[in-house]
């Protein structure tokens, strides 16, 4: 009787520390917080924006922030969006010198 107990208290503890381990490891993976879903169909004044992120899931986008730090996503296929793509790296590469 004394062995079954203690087997069943060995797999209650393996248990908690699978499920402890398993929810440590996935919440410590960094997840992006903002993702565009929805996109901006009119022409973003370039000299606002500082950064972007280039995105393909769900949809194939470009998230521009602003100077203020607003998010906003633009068609990745856009002529404006390529063009204010080249800016903010001819920027980047400005500031580094």
């Amino acid at each position: 009787m004394k062995l079954h107990t203690a087997a069943i208290l060995l797999l209650f503890w393996l248990g908690i520390f699978t499920v402890h381990t398993v929810k440590g490891n996935a919440s410590s993976q960094s997840m992006r917080k903002f993702i565009c879903v929805d996109l901006s169909t009119k022409q973003l004044n370039i000299r606002t924006l500082v950064s972007y992120e280039k995105q393909q899931i769900p949809t194939d986008a470009i998230m521009f922030i602003t100077a203020g730090g607003r998010r906003i996503c633009a068609s990745a296929g856009q002529k404006w969006v390529q063009t204010a793509i080249k800016r903010i790296d001819e920027r980047r590469a400005a500031k580094r010198k």
